[in-house]
């Protein structure tokens, strides 16, 4: 059987014509209110007013071109150049010829409206380089409060409870356990669906009793095979790389792993990749990375009062710091990130977007491990496969790579695989029942999850 063809915005009844048609205007129109109030708070500055209101108006067209189901037009070459626009996405406009926003490759129109607006920021001299979503990014991370604290107390508890375990196997194997699956369910405050999350909701996401009940919520979980991975890999070098996902409280329980990984002694080194526009509203850019620590040691920004708490949050920013100067951390970023190509792409033949140097790079790595909704659709193709699909047939060519991957994801989108018989019926039939004519809409709910491991070999 050939490979499927990928989900389209057309397709009826799916999640992704529901994004193109509601959610997209939603994002449009709230990085118009964002930057209206970023405008309201800028006094004097004539000329970067001027250009913001030209900003602005311009994100107006576009959220009307969406709604009025407007051609995904090529990007000028002035365009390209000023906003370093890849050229794969006019490549791939002339491959499929003309396509609207509601009758288009769903990854691929979405990925292209992140990098439609870059270019109108990019276009104006004194915006270029403003991230439009760091409002939102930063008042959702500042909502995290209840959550930050927890893990901050107990990264420190668990600097203390390592120095007595030592090399007990089963003790480190549970630590293991725990962090990845905290980094999972960091997933879980993804903003660009959480538009409307209260603090409450936050919470409930966050909480230690919260990531235990959701244990049942993992649909496959291949943890004990990353555990063999990195325990048993070859060489005093042992390197983990993080594709990374959203900004803020995701980013921070990646930290989390990546600092226990380090501090346990279980690897050497963690290289975290990140994205090279403002892009998907919440996804990881360089500066969120300082911004992140920034805010933890800043009391203004997270109000906490007792000294155990603060002496907590303190400390994990200085043991990241610490990684950082030695050079056992280390944050990158690449346009790959943000072209429209699937991991497929992640070969070494593939030399124009930089994907054989990251084939290159990450052969090097004990483990690859890539979060999110958007890098699962990526590694998958995004593709309509059969939801009984063995993962190491939807991710191609890269389960025989030389690439050693785990996915970590909660399951936002219609593309699923890798589930055992019956399972998605099932719960097909349980959201059907809150959810009239939507029962396979679980798969995009963010309520499930799951842990999906390649070897590579």
């Amino acid at each position: 059987m050939g490979v499927p063809g990928r989900f389209l915005t057309s397709d009826k009844g799916t999640f992704g014509e529901h994004t193109a048609h509601d959610r997209w205007p939603i994002i449009v129109q709230n990085a118009v209110d964002d930057l209206g109030a970023t405008l309201e708070s800028i006094e004097g500055d004539r000329e970067r007013l001027e250009q913001g209101r030209k900003i602005q108006d311009q994100l107006r067209q576009l959220r009307e071109d969406i709604l009025a189901d407007g051609k995904l037009e090529r990007f000028s070459q002035e365009e390209m150049e000023v906003a370093n626009v890849p050229l794969s996405f006019n490549e791939e406009l002339s491959r499929v010829g003309e396509v609207s926003w509601f009758d288009a490759e769903w990854l691929f129109a979405e990925i292209y409206l992140y990098r439609r607006m870059n270019v109108l920021f990019a276009q104006q001299s004194l915006w270029r380089g403003f991230d439009i979503f760091d409002r939102v990014k930063q008042s959702t991370f500042r909502s995290s409060l209840h959550g930050v604290v927890e893990l901050a107390l107990r990264y420190r508890s668990l600097c203390e409870q390592l120095e007595a375990i030592g090399e007990d196997e089963e003790a480190l194997k549970l630590l293991f356990k725990e962090f990845i699956d905290i980094s999972l369910w960091g997933n879980a405050t993804d903003l660009s669906l959480l538009t409307d999350a209260t603090i409450e909701d936050i919470k409930s996401i966050q909480g230690a009793k919260v990531r235990q009940e959701s244990e049942a919520k993992i649909l496959v979980n291949d943890t004990e095979r990353a555990w063999e991975a990195i325990r048993h890999a070859s060489g005093d070098s042992k390197r983990v790389d993080f594709v990374l996902d959203n900004s803020g409280f995701e980013l921070y329980a990646d930290l989390m792993l990546a600092a226990f990984l380090l501090k346990s002694k279980l690897v050497t080194k963690c290289v975290f990749h990140a994205k090279d526009i403002p892009y998907m509203v919440s996804d990881v850019v360089l500066e969120d990375f300082d911004i992140l620590l920034k805010d933890l040691k800043d009391r203004d920004f997270f109000a906490v009062t007792d000294a155990s708490s603060k002496e907590a949050l303190d400390f994990f920013a200085d043991t990241i710091t610490d990684y950082v100067s030695q050079g056992r951390v280390e944050i990158r970023e690449d346009m790959f990130w943000t072209t429209h190509l699937d991991y497929w792409n992640i070969d070494p033949t593939e030399t124009k977007y930089h994907g054989a140097e990251i084939y290159r790079d990450f052969v090097e790595s004990t483990l690859v491990i890539f979060k999110g909704d958007l890098n699962y659709r990526k590694l998958t193709g995004d593709r309509k496969w059969a939801r009984t699909t063995p993962w190491l047939e939807a991710i191609g060519p890269l389960a025989h790579s030389g690439i050693t991957s785990l996915s970590l994801r909660t399951c936002k989108a219609d593309v699923q695989v890798a589930l055992p018989e019956g399972v998605d019926e099932e719960l097909s039939k349980l959201w059907e029942k809150d959810h009239p004519g939507r029962g396979s809409w679980w798969s995009s709910s963010g309520k499930w999850a799951v842990i999906c491991f390649a070897s590579g070999n």
